[in-house]
């Protein structure tokens, strides 16, 4: 039973030791120091006289010495906040309570002082460590950095601190190291975890070629990465700007309680006069002015909206401040480009159709060996999927790139030529007219046709095309159940967009447009009525971005242009979190209107007890601050808010 006892004091200890170090800052604050000074004070002044509480005419009790200090101490301090609010211009909820404070000290009720002043501080103190709990988030962030990492320069290998890397730099990154730069893979392979950046819980793999990000985790193998971006322009860098940015963000509902702040004070202090007025008696006025402060209102707004941006950000959705929760909330139309956004952006081989009889793996293993050096990203799609077929891709013998997007290989000693039509005849090859009528034909929804000759005559045919994002489809259709009307906008030419939007099922399709025509196309929905957010990824999006209500980046697929235009990045290019952020909008919405009425039914209800005296003035401090809890409690079921749908 002792041992028992003694490792849970150990584990308690170690909790209060690590909470400690954690909140340092904050357990150091001279607010908190104030408010943990007065609350024991207060605490004190209780024990000693508790029926000090009871505010009533026999000052005996409610003025003793420890009452005395502790109402000092708390209201010294708010008297201060007030003062700076007024220099600053701003009428905060801590004029009426310093009138308040001063009022009681002034008849002697001491008790009632303290109590008022610790529980307006002990209210300032929760929404400051709320606070404090989203700084940490990003410290959390920067942790995901190597203090010091492994630099290769000049042929040797140095260990040199983080802020010493250059863009260029070759680093070397082991396993279970993470890694430090964003930056492509220069040698090695890798499995590396991304999901601090872009949600994904699978490993990806990493190899030659491929990029990678910093704060991501190389769990199994090694990589030579070389830098691209260093420090703040790293995406984790940005990450931590953005969501510094939307902390100190205020929406326009939560501007709007500003303004109304102007005129909330005065209304306290003119009702708090005419009760003294009506009635006589001094403690009601105070009361008026504890209950009548608008502390609880102020926090309706901004804890639903930290609360449901942190919920993006841990599903890999950046949003970048508290007004776009706002505005995507009450979105009605989706407008979507096309290629990088509904596409992934990059062709893939969907049939290879074989004219001479041989078959389709043959020819298509002659293909992929002749595009096997080849950098356009055809030719890459056809190497990719004998690949994935597990067929063999030999090193052609002889490779060369033909002028008109065409190559030319010789593979088991056979001459093996791929292009269009028109380069083959260039080329002496003999394209019979069927085939390149039907050619033609296969092309016209916006696909491409790879022809495949070997030794001079014409072998069969290949079709690319843009392959879709797999969750695009049940996303246009989740959008539809949540009334959504989606658009497709596209530079794209029309047969290509109307093919992709008929297997989306969008029936609104605008086709061959110019960046600024992207633009005017969302202005001309807004026009209509409609509330708009686009989503796109590329440079000629970044208009379109701008105009919408809500722009939305594809994060990692996106361009810079994008990401920074966008007030909403999907870090790891999942379409599908689209219908839960639209979904987590309104319910933040719908949670900032709960709290303002219930924060308004107890202004009323405090005000009606208080004007009859039922309220006292530590009752109504009471009944103020514990009315902030349920508002908490219901921005924070955002955090881990869920579609019935996922």
């Amino acid at each position: 039973m002792l041992d028992q006892a003694s490792d849970l004091a150990a584990a308690c200890t170690r909790g209060l030791v690590a909470f400690g170090a954690r909140y340092r800052g904050f357990l150091l604050d001279p607010s908190t120091l104030v408010t943990v000074a007065s609350g024991l004070l207060l605490l004190a002044g209780t024990v000693q006289s508790p029926e000090g509480l009871f505010v009533s005419d026999d000052a005996g009790h409610a003025s003793t010495p420890l009452y005395l200090v502790a109402a000092a101490v708390s209201s010294a301090y708010i008297w201060w906040s007030a003062v700076r609010g007024v220099a600053g211009g701003s009428f905060t909820a801590e004029i009426p309570v310093s009138v308040a404070t001063a009022a009681a000290l002034a008849i002697g009720q001491y008790s009632a002082a303290a109590v008022v002043g610790v529980l307006l501080l002990l209210g300032g103190l929760l929404e400051r460590f709320v606070t404090a709990r989203a700084g940490k988030a990003l410290e959390a962030l920067a942790r995901l950095l190597p203090a010091r990492v492994t630099v290769r320069r000049g042929g040797l290998d140095a260990v040199v601190p983080l802020e010493n890397v250059q863009v260029g730099d070759i680093l070397l990154i082991h396993s279970g190291e993470r890694i430090a730069v964003d930056g492509e893979v220069v040698t090695g392979v890798a499995a590396v975890n991304q999901a601090a950046i872009t949600g994904e819980s699978v490993l990806v793999e990493k190899g030659p070629g491929d990029t990678v990000f910093a704060g991501t985790l190389s769990e199994v193998g090694a990589l030579e990465v070389r830098a691209s971006k260093v420090g703040a322009e790293t995406t984790l860098g940005q990450i931590r700007r953005m969501v510094a940015e939307a902390q100190e963000r205020k929406a326009p509902i939560e501007r709007l309680l500003s303004r109304y702040a102007k005129f909330y004070t005065p209304a306290a202090l003119t009702l708090g006069a005419l009760v003294w007025w009506w009635s006589g008696d001094v403690m009601r006025a105070i009361t008026i002015l504890i209950v009548f402060c608008p502390c609880v209102m102020v926090l309706a707004t901004p804890t639903a909206l930290v609360a449901s941006i942190g919920n993006a950000a841990m599903r890999g959705s950046l949003v970048k401040q508290g007004a776009t929760v706002e505005a995507l909330a009450k979105v009605d139309t989706i407008a979507c480009d096309k290629t990088g956004t509904l596409t992934l952006g990059r062709p893939r081989l969907v049939q290879v159709l074989p004219l001479d009889g041989q078959g389709d793996a043959n020819l298509l293993r002659l293909a992929a060996a002749a595009e096997k050096f080849s950098e356009h990203p055809l030719g890459r799609a056809v190497t990719a999927a004998a690949v994935s077929q597990g067929l063999p891709v030999p090193d052609p013998e002889n490779f060369e790139v033909l002028p008109g997007l065409g190559v030319r290989a010789v593979v088991d000693g056979r001459e093996v030529l791929l292009g269009r039509p028109s380069l083959l005849a260039e080329q002496g090859v003999a394209v019979p007219g069927r085939v390149e009528a039907w050619a033609a034909e296969l092309g016209a929804g916006g696909r491409s046709v790879v022809l495949v000759a070997t030794d001079r005559r014409v072998a069969g045919l290949l079709l690319l095309e843009d392959a879709l994002r797999p969750e695009a489809k049940p996303t246009v259709a989740r959008l539809d159940q949540l009334g959504l009307r989606t658009v497709l906008v596209s530079g794209d030419h029309q047969a290509t967009a109307e093919r992709i939007a008929a297997e989306l099922g969008i029936h609104e399709v605008h086709a061959g447009v110019l960046p600024q025509q992207k633009a005017e196309i969302v202005r001309r929905l807004q026009a209509e009525g409609r509330t708009v957010a686009f989503v796109g990824d590329g440079i000629n999006d970044g208009p379109a971005l701008a105009a919408a209500d809500v722009g939305v980046a594809m994060g990692l697929a996106g361009t810079d242009v994008a990401i920074e235009t966008a007030e909403i990045a999907l870090l790891s290019d999942d379409l599908a979190k689209l219908p839960h952020l639209l979904g987590l909008a309104r319910q933040a919405l719908h949670a900032i209107r709960q709290n303002l009425a219930f924060s308004v039914a107890v202004v009323v209800l405090a005000v009606g007890l208080a004007i009859p005296d039922v309220l006292t003035p530590v009752t109504g401090a009471l009944l103020h601050e514990l009315s902030s809890i349920p508002i908490i409690a219901n921005s924070a079921r955002l955090i881990v808010w869920r579609a019935r749908a996922e």
